[in-house]
């Protein structure tokens, strides 16, 4: 009968490695003492002592020595287990056992429960009835050898929207009868799967393999089960995947989790024609000033519109940007009350082209006084796709015009705001003269008119009026209804040029539309191309052309976030109106990225959209961005609008380094999130810099929105952004700007309304 005996957790009173017996070495070697560990089903370890009897008679006991601090109820076979201290167990054998010499003995102890560390040397000792010692030495007990999972997921090519085999890899943890196999697939996931040696069905998200027939599994045995033909979905990420062995009862043989990284490489773009450029017309320079004799010229502050003269006075361009020798026609609407046509009040035109000035902002370039207006009729919303989906578009083409405003040799070109005043109310229509010489330019500023317009609900609704009823297609043939009528030019844009400007840089200027016309041509009119605040709207051409310029050396500066976030369509060629799909699936349609992640800001600018937030902190560090700043600078409210950060789950580019880092707390839901700035170089040599948040224009003069929680910033803060846009400048450029330390931008007052912001989340 076999008597169990409960073995207490005992403290260890001699070293681990002490041998509790001392043997004679001879004895030692002959007894060939070897001690083995195997793992029970129900967590103990089963301990056997092996050794060689060196002299023959009948045993009275084996004493056998364990790890220190080991526990458990300990029992054996054909014998009863007692305690002889707190680490040696004494083993006695049920009935007569008689052995001779070179007879290997073999006593299992069962329900041990091992200390961690190791490995051990412990003795046997083996004493006949006589007392004499039959055997005795020493052995090593090697720590027990644990599995896990360790799970593992290859795919033979891990790209998104494409497909691949997968193999799960999976360690067995308990030996059984294998009978199934359940893998995980990737979020999505589609395809007629298969598999070898087996069977595969696949529901919820779920492929389970079934073999044959049941596999006798042991202990530590790797699995490999192949899933074939997976088709991926377009957005990938790095993904935890789970796998889980079982027997036909349910017993599981291992499981765990494996992570696998599905990245989409940027999207193969449609190459953009460069297009000539047209002659330069009759009358108009083929040369224009310098930008430092430009702001030589005499500049005044009478562009500023005081908050007193805000009024119903509404304007609008038919044009957005223009050149040498065009024609732009400005409509207004006088506001006020009477029937349509009749006759409103005359009001003054005056074209200033903004600028540095002597810290003035503007020169005036052009005027035209006692214009006479005439009653608009009111814009009209509506509008039905070919889809028979509602446009919603609101537009005041129904407008006549007022004034044929000529762009001649005088319009040195820049962005410049029109401003209309009847000498009570004023407001601004903003244009953009471009550089249609063809000469090319160390830095050119984009103006980010299709954001402008995305956010523009005058006389009726915008993209953002809300989820249901909002714009399906936007129209620049109506005012601008926030900034005094600039659009977000006043509130985000100013200060970039401004501050260029004073600098005396060889910049030109274009827009959104341009981008989408003459974008093949950007890398023969700048060298370096700075993307503003808010420059969220891109049609195809215009992700495609600065992609393709991006290849082809033309470095980037986005001093902004949340860049080519949303997909747009112009209508036509003369690209005053432009659809977005918002149908579909709702804000997440209206995405790049919904087209997947090879779409995504990311891969082409270093960093994607996070959230909105207000303003926090911006701490500055040691790099290159922040040279000439004490590290540990705060810069308050610098992380504001919205922000971007490098996504763990999308592509990066190679060689990307965040260069900023700091925390915004989303508008939306109150959590932080992260704000990071990037940097990196393309195969081309080319620079692309992204700097994930909207606040660098409106610091550099002194003027934010005014939801902001730093509508203000300080003159230190000023001077250090200053800073760190001349270092972004000098470094995107690679040297071939420098920035002049020597002028100052000064504080330039203008009303500026609160800045709209997103009302969704990432998708």
């Amino acid at each position: 009968m076999v008597r169990k005996l409960l073995v207490a957790a005992l403290t260890l009173a001699v070293a681990a490695a002490t041998v509790v017996f001392v043997n004679r070495p001879a004895d030692a070697a002959a007894a060939a003492v070897s001690i083995t560990a195997t793992r029970a089903s129900n967590g103990t370890t089963t301990l056997t002592y092996r050794a060689t009897v060196l002299k023959a008679g009948t045993i009275r006991e084996i004493t056998m020595a364990i790890p220190p601090g080991s526990t458990g109820r300990v029992t054996s076979v054909n014998g009863t287990v007692s305690s002889a201290s707190r680490t040696v167990l004494r083993w006695r054998p049920a009935r007569t056992t008689k052995v001779a010499v070179g007879a290997r003995l073999a006593i299992p102890l069962y329900g041990l429960r091992l200390p961690a560390g190791g490995p051990w040397t412990l003795a046997l000792k083996t004493i006949g009835t006589t007392g004499a010692t039959l055997t005795s030495g020493a052995g090593v007990l090697q720590p027990l050898r644990t599995y896990t999972a360790s799970v593992a997921i290859r795919a033979t090519n891990p790209i998104p929207a494409q497909r691949t085999n997968l193999t799960y890899q999976g360690t067995i943890t308990r030996a059984g009868a294998l009978t199934a196999v359940r893998m995980q697939l990737p979020t999505g996931a589609t395809g007629a799967m298969t598999t070898i040696n087996g069977t595969l069905t696949v529901a919820g998200g779920y492929a389970t393999w079934r073999p044959k027939a049941p596999i006798n599994a042991h202990l530590g045995a790797r699995l490999a089960i192949p899933v074939n033909n997976v088709l991926l979905s377009r957005y990938g990420g790095v993904m935890t995947l789970a796998v889980s062995a079982t027997t036909s009862t349910g017993v599981v043989l291992s499981s765990g989790s494996g992570t696998a990284a599905f990245i989409a490489p940027p999207a193969a773009m449609p190459a953009v024609a460069a297009g000539g450029f047209a002659g330069v017309p009759n009358g108009c320079p083929d040369q224009w000033p310098t930008t430092a004799a430009e702001n030589a010229n005499t500049g005044t502050a009478d562009w500023v519109i005081p908050t007193a003269m805000n009024g119903q006075l509404a304007a609008y361009l038919t044009a957005v940007s223009a050149t040498c020798d065009d024609t732009v026609d400005l409509r207004v609407s006088p506001g006020g009350t009477g029937s349509v046509g009749a006759p409103g009040s005359p009001v003054t035109v005056t074209a200033y082209r903004m600028g540095y000035y002597a810290g003035l902002g503007a020169r005036e370039i052009w005027q035209q006084l006692n214009v006479p207006t005439t009653i608009q009729p009111p814009p009209t919303t509506g509008g039905t796709s070919s889809s028979g989906n509602p446009l919603r578009m609101t537009t005041a083409v129904n407008w006549t015009n007022t004034l044929s405003i000529p762009i001649d040799k005088n319009w040195v070109p820049g962005t410049y705001l029109i401003k209309v005043s009847d000498g009570t109310s004023a407001t601004y229509a903003p244009l953009t003269v471009r550089d249609d010489t063809g000469t090319k330019h160390a830095l050119l500023i984009q103006q980010a008119t299709t954001t402008w317009e995305a956010y523009n609900s005058y006389g009726g609704v915008s993209f953002y009026s809300s989820l249901s009823g909002g714009s399906g297609r936007l129209s620049f043939d109506r005012p601008y209804g926030d900034g005094q009528g600039s659009g977000q030019y006043l509130s985000l844009e100013q200060g970039l040029v401004f501050w260029a400007e004073s600098k005396g840089l060889d910049v030109t200027y274009w827009t959104d539309n341009d981008l989408d016309q003459f974008g093949g041509q950007l890398p023969q009119r700048a060298g370096t191309i700075f993307l503003p605040g808010h420059d969220e709207y891109f049609s195809l051409p215009m992700r495609a052309a600065l992609s393709q310029a991006i290849s082809k050396g033309v470095n980037v500066a986005n001093l902004g976030a949340n860049t080519s976030y949303r997909r747009i369509t112009f209508t036509d060629s003369t690209r005053r109106t432009w659809d977005i799909d918002r149908y579909t699936d709702g804000y997440n349609s209206t995405t790049w990225r919904y087209l997947g992640d090879a779409y995504a800001s990311q891969p082409l600018l270093g960093a994607d959209y996070t959230c909105a937030v207000l303003g926090n902190d911006l701490t500055t560090g040691s790099g290159w961005m922040f040279s000439g700043l004490a590290s540990g600078t705060k810069i308050p409210g610098f992380v504001a609008g919205e922000i971007d950060y490098v996504w763990p789950g999308l592509y990066k580019q190679p060689g990307l380094t965040t260069i900023a880092s700091g925390t915004g707390i989303c508008h939306t839901n109150g959590r932080p999130a992260p704000m990071q700035a990037t940097a990196y170089t393309a195969p081309s040599g080319a620079r692309v810099m992204n700097g994930s948040t909207f606040a660098y224009g409106c610091f550099l003069v002194q003027r934010c929105p005014s939801n902001w929680t730093v509508p203000a910033p300080s003159v230190a803060s000023q001077q250090a952004v200053a800073t760190i846009v001349a270092n972004i400048t000098e470094w995107v450029s690679r040297g071939d700007i420098t920035v002049p330390s020597g002028t100052s931008a000064a504080k330039v007052r203008v009303a500026v309304p609160k800045h709209p912001l997103q009302t969704n989340a990432q998708p």
